[in-house]
């Protein structure tokens, strides 16, 4: 295992690439969002056979992790807003701006529930996992699951827009890159204030 030395200078590495992701993403540059979750993979994704390099540093499930929603434990259940804008009047989905108002720990930010998409549970983990390991970031799948590709391709969200006339119409933009992006912000922002 590399000496802690080295974990920081990885960490100041994937800060890097998230700021300069999010510069890139704001200019226009939406696939910049697979990029921002093969970098979240990195930093706090554990598992049997990989351990995160937050976890190597012992900041994942120690430091306060900032949340741009209110992730509200209801009935046992965390609950929360969308992790992007939705105006009916403008099509497409936008990164929530600013500064993450929320504090939580890394279990309620990760799994927390952020809705469902034909019954499966949305969370920051699942559009970090699809967008890095399914959809391009990191690996390619030769098949995308059906709940993904209906929310990603398909306008699985189903969200109604209006048009200029006062018609609504569907529309089938893709959430996940907005939501990537507003976790950027939430992941870069939870890292400065841990002092690491």
């Amino acid at each position: 295992m590399p000496v802690r030395r080295d974990l920081a200078e990885r960490l100041a590495e994937h800060v890097d690439w998230l700021r300069a992701s999010a510069v890139r993403f704001d200019a226009g540059t939406t696939s910049e969002a697979k990029r921002i979750a093969t970098s979240i993979r990195s930093l706090v994704h554990t598992t049997d056979s990989s351990t995160s390099l937050l976890t190597q540093m012992n900041l994942r499930d120690s430091m306060v992790w900032r949340s741009a929603v209110n992730m509200v434990p209801s009935d046992g259940e965390t609950h929360a807003d969308a992790l992007w804008v939705s105006v009916p009047s403008v099509p497409g989905f936008q990164p929530i701006k600013g500064m993450p108002e929320h504090l939580t720990d890394f279990e309620t930010w990760w799994r927390g529930s952020l809705g469902t998409v034909e019954g499966v549970e949305l969370s920051r983990h699942y559009f970090v996992w699809h967008a890095a390991n399914v959809d391009g970031g990191a690996h390619v799948d030769p098949r995308l699951p059906d709940h993904y590709d209906s929310l990603s391709r398909k306008g699985g969200l189903k969200p109604l827009r209006i048009n200029s006339a006062g018609n609504s119409y569907p529309d089938r933009s893709d959430p996940t890159p907005s939501a990537l992006r507003t976790m950027c912000t939430e992941i870069v922002i939870s890292i400065e204030e841990a002092k690491w």
